[in-house]
């Protein structure tokens, strides 16, 4: 690396980011106070369409309970039918229909109609909702009006006279409905979670999925803010957030880009003024020292720099060239104790391996000593692990990784309670579904490393079996990492081949035979075809290495 890029480099890291950092703060800060109005406009839509609601439904409720506090006047159908009509000319603008039925027949309706002549008003909602609850003013959820053929809700209250009883129901006009929501994203929702009311006509009558009752809730990229309205309803006002924080987003990223385009500018004009001021002059003077090793000469002159230091450097080293051929006796004897360091640290690099071998080894050890008398297990798996791993031909640097590692396979049963572990018979499918779970135990020991990623993955999957069969995640062919097919072969041969106190030890020839032809829970589809080839082939020098190891145990 030249001095240029030298400096370059270093003006970058130390310039550019502290502009990256700022950039970063910027565009947060933008998509913050985006959020922010966001959640304030859509409160304050919320607001006012809530306000809209509560002062017409209080306006209709009492009427309604006023009307239900006169029995006379109910009996009285020509005065009822005058206020009736008073009211619906009020409000004329808010509402659709108001009238008055029994429940054999329709009595009263303003403005005036013959197109109920004929319905039975027991069939409409508004009159079953009002029969069955006659205590309270009621909503109804959304309905095909007979007359206008609109989707509409109505308000209705079961009214009492002295020899006549029946339902007064308001009719709430759409166009008033879409006045109060006049925001797309505003919803009226009865307390059943049913849209009673929205800008989109088909989405009335649906359910609301989201909660409605939270006051702010977040989910898919939606904003939703709900509030309790009069008469047991929600209104909800509900955002796409992507679409609101767009020109947000736009701006974030434009703050960035003009940040970054600052820096930039910034870092170049820098790089200029150093490259121009120093790097220049110093490799001028490095060309000129390389002349004075070649041919010694040194021409001072053509080095020019408006930097003091520079020109002090430039003496100083015309002074140094005199007494470079003194030192560098001495340098070379310098080299030589460099050699002998050098030679000191490889020699201890070598005992730290060692020492790290036998560090994995004893946790090895440690490890064993949770499960059952296995005898030399973990030797045996270490050792047969390497040989096939030779013997497939896989890179050196992982052959010795594997050697170092394949200790570990069972880390992960020191979690394993161990009465489990040490039970004689065997395991109950609760148990045997807390015993695989050392699969997965193992790995998150050994997590966290990437010098320790080749251990990870033969903890984590040397139970995992070519045919898909194995576990914990049921992975099938060369999804399973080498390193792991290669110990699950080995540790069934070696749990085949071993003494344990719920099974007798087998032979060689008999291990053999299950691995290749199978039994009842044994498959030769279990292994890898390669693995199971090198395993038949080489499986006399399999047997010595095992019987050796298991006599030296």
């Amino acid at each position: 690396m030249n001095l240029n890029t030298f400096i370059q480099k270093k003006i970058n890291k130390q310039l550019i980011f502290p502009f990256i950092i700022l950039a970063i703060v910027s565009g947060i800060f933008f998509m913050s106070i985006g959020f922010r109005t966001t959640i304030t406009t859509s409160k304050i839509e919320l607001e006012k369409a809530v306000e809209k609601w509560n002062n017409t439904f209080t306006n209709m409720e009492n009427f309604l309970e006023f009307l239900s506090y006169d029995n006379n006047l109910i009996d009285n159908t020509e005065k009822l039918g005058e206020i009736l009509k008073n009211f619906y000319n009020k409000f004329q603008n808010k509402i659709s229909y108001i009238y008055f039925s029994t429940s054999s027949k329709n009595i009263l309706i303003y403005p005036e109609t013959d197109m109920i002549n004929g319905i039975n008003p027991n069939t409409r909602p508004w009159f079953i909702n009002a029969s069955k609850n006659k205590e309270k003013t009621q909503i109804t959820e959304p309905y095909v009006d007979h007359i206008t053929k609109d989707i509409i809700i109505t308000i209705s209250k079961y009214v009492n006279g002295m020899n006549i009883s029946g339902v007064i129901g308001i009719d709430i006009n759409p166009s008033f409905l879409n006045d109060i929501l006049s925001n797309k994203d505003l919803l009226l929702i009865s307390k059943n979670n049913i849209i009673l009311f929205s800008e989109n006509k088909n989405k009335i009558g649906k359910t609301f999925n989201i909660p409605t009752k939270s006051e702010r809730f977040i989910s898919k990229n939606i904003l939703l803010i709900t509030k309790e309205a009069k008469g047991n309803v929600y209104i909800v006002t509900y955002k796409n957030l992507f679409l609101e924080l767009l020109p947000y987003y736009f701006i974030s990223l434009v703050s960035i880009f003009l940040i970054l385009f600052l820096g930039k500018i910034v870092n170049k004009n820098i790089n200029t003024e150093l490259k121009n001021s120093i790097a220049m002059p110093l490799e001028t003077l490095v060309n000129e020292a390389k002349n004075y090793l070649n041919n010694q000469t040194f021409d001072s002159s053509k080095i020019t720099s408006n930097i003091k230091e520079i020109e002090v450097l430039i003496n100083e080293i015309a002074d140094m060239i005199s007494i470079i051929e003194a030192n560098f006796q001495e340098l070379k004897a310098t080299n030589e104790e460099l050699l002998d360091a050098y030679n000191e640290i490889e020699k201890y690099s070598g005992e730290l391996e060692s020492t790290y071998e036998l560090f994995i080894e004893k946790m090895s050890n440690i490890v064993e000593g949770f499960d059952e008398n296995t005898g030399n297990h973990i030797k045996r798996v270490q050792i047969l692990s390497e040989f096939l791993a030779k013997k497939l031909g896989l890179p050196k640097t992982l052959v010795r990784q594997i050697y170092l590692y394949s200790p570990l396979h069972d880390i992960g049963k020191i979690k394993v309670p161990p009465e489990i572990l040490t039970k004689p018979g065997p395991l109950s499918e609760k148990e045997w579904k807390i015993m695989k779970n050392h699969t997965i135990w193992g790995a998150e020991i050994l997590d966290g490393d990437p010098r320790l990623e080749i251990a990870k993955k033969i903890a984590l999957y040397h139970h995992e079996k070519y045919n898909g069969k194995g576990y914990p995640f049921g992975l099938k062919g060369e999804l399973i990492p080498i390193e792991a097919q290669i110990v699950n072969i080995v540790d069934v041969y070696d749990a085949l081949r071993s003494k344990r106190p719920y099974k007798k030890a087998l032979s060689h020839e008999k291990a053999m035979e299950i691995i290749l032809k199978g039994d009842n829970r044994t498959s030769p589809n279990d292994f890898n075809p390669k693995i199971l080839e090198i395993f038949k082939k080489y499986e006399e020098e399999i047997k010595i290495l095992w019987d050796n190891l298991n006599d030296n145990k």
